[in-house]
């Protein structure tokens, strides 16, 4: 997801040091979005994204998806299924679709998953070589993955929310059952 991996090279720079002293860079970076989209029960204009990115000696395609796995079975707190399918993103190489089941209708079809059974829930993939290099990290010494994906989209699959268009609607019984 472009939309904060532009941030990307300012912590790869700002973070190289950790890797002279054999420690991992591992940030977490928080962004608003805005972007051109058809609203539905999934999809929003406007929102906010959470993009981390971990570079280390040794890091490959399977660090990633246990990483991101674990995170979200702690925070969901049940064992998930989760399944990854190529992509294009112009930072990361490869690059996946990070999906889970649906919590909603535990795979069987809903309007919330569009009756594939799964929810995409987020872009991630390695750290483009290109990206290393330009960051003043050598792509042959290290490697890296990044993610990134919305946080309503995380809660909304948390707090069993059909539609991500209830947060920004104002709705006083929406809002109300968080209280």
């Amino acid at each position: 997801p472009a939309h904060t991996s532009t941030m990307q090279n300012r912590m790869l720079k700002k973070y190289k040091s950790n890797l002279d002293k054999d420690e991992p860079i591992a940030v977490v970076i928080p962004g608003r979005v805005f972007r051109n989209e058809d609203l539905d029960a999934r999809h929003e204009h406007t929102f906010y994204q959470l993009e981390g990115i971990y570079v280390d000696k040794g890091i490959h395609a399977g660090n990633l998806i246990a990483t991101l796995k674990t995170f979200l079975q702690e925070y969901y707190g049940k064992e998930l299924e989760v399944k990854t399918q190529p992509v294009y993103f112009p930072f990361t190489e490869p690059s996946f679709e990070f999906a889970l089941s649906c919590p909603f209708c535990e795979k069987k079809g809903c309007n919330v998953c569009s009756y594939s059974g799964w929810i995409e829930l987020l872009g991630c993939g390695m750290i483009h070589p290109n990206v290393l290099k330009e960051a003043g990290i050598d792509p042959n010494e290290y490697t890296g993955f990044a993610w990134g994906g919305g946080i309503d989209r995380i809660v909304m699959m948390k707090y069993d929310i059909e539609d991500i268009r209830h947060f920004e609607s104002a709705k006083l019984d929406f809002l109300r059952q968080f209280s």
